[in-house]
């Protein structure tokens, strides 16, 4: 279990780390500001829940599923990600925001984070079956 948690801890870190410098290029590149919305601070916190949350949907994923754990987790994963986009659509902006038309073009990549670097760390902590 405590592996379980690191890797979602490390991936999580990793992801928002991605999506702090992503969210700052997209910001500098077409002039926009959405810091009333969500900082860095967020963007990390967010990550490092959906990591840690994954891990732990994993790890009990695993005692239900015997076979093809990882390819049937990965799946549910990618479509609960590609649901979630649904948030930044539904999502309504200050009225002070400019551009708020480019908010989804700097959400819905972030978006795509966690379940990218959750399944690229996944390798690192992957353990092996005790006989």
């Amino acid at each position: 279990m405590k592996q379980t948690l690191f890797h979602g801890v490390v991936s999580g870190a990793l992801a928002g780390l991605a999506a702090s410098i992503y969210s700052e290029a997209y910001s500098q590149a077409l002039l926009v500001d959405f810091s009333s919305v969500f900082t860095w601070i967020n963007l990390v916190a967010v990550c490092i829940f959906s990591c840690v949350l994954a891990s732990l949907g994993y790890f009990f994923f695993a005692k239900w599923v015997k076979n093809g754990t990882d390819s049937w987790f990965n799946a549910i994963f990618l479509v609960l990600t590609f649901v979630s986009f649904l948030i930044p659509f539904s999502s309504e902006l200050p009225m002070e925001i400019e551009s708020p038309e480019l908010f989804a073009g700097l959400t819905i990549p972030i978006h795509l984070f966690p379940v990218l670097f959750w399944m690229a760390t996944k390798p690192l902590f992957k353990q092996e079956a005790i006989h």
